[in-house]
């Protein structure tokens, strides 16, 4: 029963999306209620935060990639290559200004 409660208490997205204490109090209720040790506990509300934790990494990289690939595929001019321009064009402004003298 206990890892029933621990599959349902850590699955899914929502798990990734709340805020830790939100993460804890739900644990530490499912604890409560399973009428776990104090140890139990401490066990299932670290191992919730953990996963929560390592959920929101994957999300992060997951949303980073994809935006990433939609500015590529959109062929959109990112900061550096802004940066990149600016630099050439204040190179040529300066040879510009030389030659004007």
């Amino acid at each position: 029963m206990i890892d029933l409660l621990k599959k349902t208490l850590l699955a899914g997205v929502g798990l990734t999306l709340m805020t830790k204490d939100k993460v804890e109090e739900m644990a530490r209720e499912l604890a409560q209620a399973a009428d776990l040790s104090a140890d139990k506990g401490q066990q299932l509300v670290d191992e919730a935060l953990e996963r929560a934790r390592k959920g929101r990494q994957e999300l992060e990289s997951f949303v980073q990639r994809v935006v990433r690939d939609t500015v590529q595929k959109a062929n959109l001019v990112t900061r550096d290559d802004l940066a990149s321009l600016q630099a050439r064009l204040d190179r040529l402004e300066q040879i510009l200004a030389q030659h004007s003298h």
